[in-house]
């Protein structure tokens, strides 16, 4: 799978006022979406934000695992942490990608409303599966925090996954679940 890249932004994010932001990592997201993506054999795990300060935290964390007393003690998440890699923004992230794969990656957005996609660009779970196992080409799926990522970042977007729950009466998914659930419907069965 070495093909399948993820990237959780931090900017540009919406806050419940529509406001366009940069939002705070939690060390729960860098860790457990780490843990996730190590499972269903993501390539790298990006964690983009602008903000030094917030790049420092994720890079401690990563660091607790991977280089402190933990790793010592060859924990299994450090290893899952070795595929991080903390960038400022998505344009780093595409172009790591983009040398380390000699091509662009198809970027592939995510969100949990319907009134921001653009139904032209959804792709169906399946046959993005079929994508990532059959093609060449670099998928990478990008996941927004806060209220989700901004029009002009969603419209730079190759593809755009439907919602996972669009007609539940409460659709607010932390962003682990959401990223768990998601690589499952893409890989779940095929790893066994």
């Amino acid at each position: 799978m070495g093909n399948l890249y993820i990237g959780l932004l931090h900017f540009p994010i919406k806050n419940r006022r529509g406001e366009i932001v940069a939002t705070a990592l939690t060390s729960l997201d860098v860790h457990d979406i780490a843990r996730t993506s190590h499972t269903y054999g993501v390539a790298t795990y990006f964690v983009v934000t602008p903000l030094p300060s917030q790049q420092d935290i994720a890079w401690k964390i990563v660091g607790f695992w991977t280089e402190g007393e933990e790793a010592e003690q060859r924990s299994r998440r450090g290893e899952a942490l070795e595929i991080i890699h903390v960038a400022a923004d998505l344009d780093e992230t595409v172009q790591i990608i983009s040398e380390a794969e000699g091509q662009r990656p198809l970027l592939v957005g995510t969100s949990a409303r319907t009134a921001d996609a653009n139904y032209a660009k959804y792709i169906p779970y399946e046959e993005l599966t079929t994508k990532i196992l059959q093609s060449h080409c670099p998928i990478y799926i990008l996941f927004g925090t806060g209220w989700g990522m901004s029009e002009e970042l969603i419209a730079t977007c190759d593809f755009l996954l439907p919602p996972i729950r669009p007609d539940a009466l409460f659709n607010h998914l932390s962003v682990r679940a959401a990223v768990a659930i998601t690589l499952d419907r893409l890989l779940g069965d095929q790893n066994q």
